[in-house]
């Protein structure tokens, strides 16, 4: 039910009177702790040192900027990389308060620290890495190293909200970042490795792509243990793995080099598979009601994943790569998943 009228003009006068968090104000048990006073003085201190109003994007470039991504703005993921545009999209993030670790408040802070697309002030970014909620390691690992900076006279442009993580949650964040920079310049790599095939093979190829894309969702999320707080991290590193898997096969087969797996080790390496995928089975029942844990199912269903991308691959070499011998390319992705399905000790 919505609340009367008037019931909402009060709830959001209050929204607006509450002051936002501010580390060196934080209430947690933890932050009191003496360890942490050095960085909370500080963020007290720059409480009003907000960014030049000049700064911010007018009315005509904020219209421009609609729906933006500081993110992909600030690095160049998925587009040329333009520091200014970032950080008047930066802002826009940060009155809208959409929540996401990577815009707003973190790439602000990013870009006054670096200089890089806005002039550098030390002081607006530990102010701006004041209110940036984390755990209080992180919060006072952050705002010390912008003070040291600033006190040796810095000129570097690699400063970055990841380098001071000490959280699983904060790792999930920051691997999910790094997947985004990795599958961008993944995706230039691909773009370029087809741009002189048929359309014949290209289609074999998006075939391939679609195949694959299940497989990591199907392995991420079912073969993946995912109960512990860096289960975001583990997640992606996952998927990251698979898809530079993908790339480092295509990549040899462009190159004409030897398949590390012989033909004639096809017969050996199924039967591995498949006393691997029993004994992950046999394993998986141990874990059975444990929120996050490895299911049955979910190797299941990651193991029918594979075997449709795996005929895909071949469907798709055949068509690209027609000397490569079946037997031989089977094989390797046969060895491949094995890795995959046997976690690492």
């Amino acid at each position: 039910m919505r609340p009367f009228p008037f019931i909402a003009v009060a709830l959001a006068i209050a929204a607006a009177a509450e002051p936002s968090w501010d580390w060196g104000d934080s209430k947690d048990e933890w932050a009191s702790s003496g360890d942490f006073e050095t960085s909370r003085a500080l963020c007290r201190k720059l409480r009003d040192r907000e960014p030049p109003a000049a700064d911010r994007p007018d009315p005509a470039t904020a219209r421009s900027l609609k729906g933006c991504d500081s993110e992909a703005l600030y690095y160049g993921i998925g587009m040329p990389s333009d520091p200014v545009r970032a950080r008047q999209c930066a802002f826009l993030e940060a009155e809208r308060e959409d929540g996401e670790v990577f815009s707003g408040r973190t790439m602000l802070m990013t870009i006054y620290a670096n200089g890089r697309g806005a002039k550098r002030d030390l002081d607006v970014a530990a102010h701006l890495a004041c209110g940036i909620e984390g755990a209080p390691m992180e919060s006072h690992g952050r705002v010390t190293h912008l003070a040291e900076l600033k006190a040796k006279g810095w000129k570097g442009q690699d400063f970055h909200f990841c380098d001071h993580i000490t959280s699983g949650l904060a790792m999930g964040y920051c691997s999910s970042h790094e997947a985004g920079l990795a599958g961008a310049r993944r995706e230039a790599a691909l773009t370029a490795m087809i741009a002189g095939w048929t359309a014949a093979q290209k289609q074999a190829f998006a075939r391939l792509r679609t195949a694959h894309a299940a497989y990591v969702e199907a392995h991420s999320s079912g073969e993946v243990d995912l109960s512990g707080t860096a289960r975001g991290a583990m997640a992606v590193q996952a998927e990251e793995a698979l898809r530079d898997e993908l790339v480092e096969v295509l990549e040899r087969l462009r190159s004409g080099r030897a398949l590390p797996v012989p033909a004639a080790r096809l017969a050996a390496e199924d039967a591995a598979l498949n006393l691997a995928y029993r004994k992950r089975l046999r394993e998986s029942a141990g874990t059975a009601g444990h929120p996050g844990a490895v299911t049955a199912a979910g190797i299941r269903a990651a193991e029918r994943a594979w075997l449709r991308y795996r005929d895909s691959f071949l469907a798709m070499a055949a068509a690209k790569f027609p000397r490569v011998p079946r037997d031989e390319l089977a094989a390797w992705l046969t060895r491949q998943r094995i890795a995959r399905l046997v976690p690492e000790e």
